[in-house]
């Protein structure tokens, strides 16, 4: 018989700092100039997947946040279902690899509201990428006072 598990390890801080001032940027990007959707969801994808691969902690999504975002570039009339299915899949990876997580939660819920109405897809990508940058900042900050 076998038997498998699920490693956790510890992981670096500063990529919680980085992905939630590019989060929260691209949030306040989107919101200022939606005419840009497609440059600025299509860079802050492969900017993520750069800074998961960097920091080595994610490297399925972020080769997926890459893909997604040369995808984008490509093809701009798929931006709702392009960044829907990054939502999905990091939210089926953060409930995989440490339990059910309120990221993966809020992951789930927008990318499932992305999908469901596309043409309400600026303000839903504004409203996740700014939550999610307030909420990685503020792990951050957390995890820097327990230190």
């Amino acid at each position: 018989m076998q038997q498998f598990f699920v490693e956790i390890k510890n992981e670096n801080p500063n990529r919680r700092l980085i992905n939630g001032l590019v989060a929260l940027l691209t949030g306040a990007f989107t919101l200022v100039w939606p005419e840009f959707l497609t440059t600025i969801i299509a860079a802050y994808l492969i900017a993520t997947g750069i800074v998961y691969l960097l920091f080595r902690s994610a490297t399925f999504i972020g080769a997926v946040a890459i893909v997604a975002g040369i995808f984008i570039f490509a093809y701009p009339v798929f931006i709702p279902y392009a960044f829907a299915v990054f939502l999905l899949i990091l939210a089926f990876g953060t409930i995989m690899s440490g339990g059910l997580t309120f990221l993966g939660i809020i992951a789930f819920i927008f990318g499932l509201i992305i999908l469901s109405n596309p043409f309400f897809v600026n303000t839903a990508i504004a409203a996740f990428l700014l939550f999610y940058g307030v909420m990685g900042i503020g792990n951050w900050i957390q995890s820097k006072r327990n230190r």
